[in-house]
């Protein structure tokens, strides 16, 4: 009887919070047009591949992507000094909101090989800070506000905060460090030459073949790593301009058309998160799949010394 209570009580605040998200959804696609209807629909539009430089520092040259970034790990740091300062047993609201992730990654970490408190900081770091940067870009502002530049007779609108994600030196960099962690475990595991052996593969006469192909597979972890996770947020940002620009186009005419991106932003947050998810359990797959190779014929001689040293373990119990 409590228990529908409980639940029926409930049932309202869910309704809220829903739309209250809808809310807020549409409010931040009102805002992101507005901030882009003195641009005709022309920095909306404007579609770069590459990370726009905005100023240098000595030799370095600071890009509206590496900003989205810096913001997307102070964001981070904050939480993490929020979360350390208080800590309490019983959690509030907060500290409930920031442990979730962290226990939620941490619970599928564990469950993957007995060395899991080796790897589950890489693996739940990673997982953290592409979804803020992910989710960082939906805010209003992010992408839309900027300066336009004058190249000759064409203008180039150049955004201050541009996502993360959408340069590829940025999936690049996790890619690597994903990357060289596997290789580091499997090397670890197996040694030097043990880990060229299973590059080498059995039977050891195939090794032409077998060598150049395991040496590809290898390396395609890290292709496939930074152009999945670049390829998806830069396919969203180019969608989300495209609908801001129809929606800016059609606001004297259809005022009800604001909202319309407020769609393509819920879903642009289930695939950020789906894709940060996607990236870490790729990097936990692969030190997985390295730590399996490495125990391979430990198990079972382990088990052989254990079994010479009580034989009684294979004799049958008697009365």
């Amino acid at each position: 009887m409590a228990e529908g209570t409980s639940s029926a009580a409930s049932a309202p605040w869910r309704r809220v919070s829903f739309i209250v998200v809808l809310v807020v959804l549409g409010v931040a696609a009102v805002v992101s047009a507005i901030a882009n209807i003195g641009h005709e629909g022309e920095g909306l539009l404007h579609v770069s591949i590459a990370a726009e430089p905005l100023f240098d520092i000595g030799p370095l040259t600071v890009t509206n992507s590496m900003v989205g970034a810096v913001l997307a790990s102070l964001i981070l740091l904050v939480l993490a000094w929020v979360f350390l300062r208080r800590p309490e047993i019983v959690p509030g609201r907060v500290q409930s909101l920031i442990e979730w992730p962290i226990e939620w990654i941490g619970a599928i970490v564990q469950g993957s090989s007995s060395r899991w408190k080796g790897y589950v900081a890489l693996v739940t770091g990673m997982f953290l800070m592409i979804l803020v940067a992910n989710w960082l870009s939906l805010l209003p502002g992010v992408g839309t506000i900027g300066i336009v530049e004058h190249h000759g007779e064409e203008e180039v609108f150049v955004p201050f905060v541009r996502a993360a994600g959408a340069d590829l030196n940025f999936t690049l960099g996790l890619a690597i460090i994903s990357f060289v962690v596997f290789v580091w475990w499997g090397v670890r595991l197996h040694g030097p030459g043990g880990y060229l052996k299973e590059l080498v593969g059995e039977p050891r006469y195939m090794a032409p073949l077998m060598f150049p192909i395991h040496l590809i597979s290898e390396l395609s972890r890290l292709v496939s790593l930074s152009m999945r996770l670049f390829g998806n947020v830069f396919a969203g940002e180019v969608l989300l301009g495209t609908m801001f620009a129809l929606t800016t186009a059609a606001v004297f005419v259809l005022p009800l058309a604001f909202f319309v991106p407020a769609v393509f932003l819920g879903l642009e947050l289930l695939f950020g998160a789906v894709q940060a998810l996607v990236f870490a359990l790729l990097t936990m797959t692969y030190i997985t799949m390295a730590i399996a190779e490495g125990q391979g014929g430990h198990g079972d001689e382990h088990e052989g010394n254990a079994s010479d040293h009580h034989p009684e373990a294979h004799e049958p119990a008697t009365a």
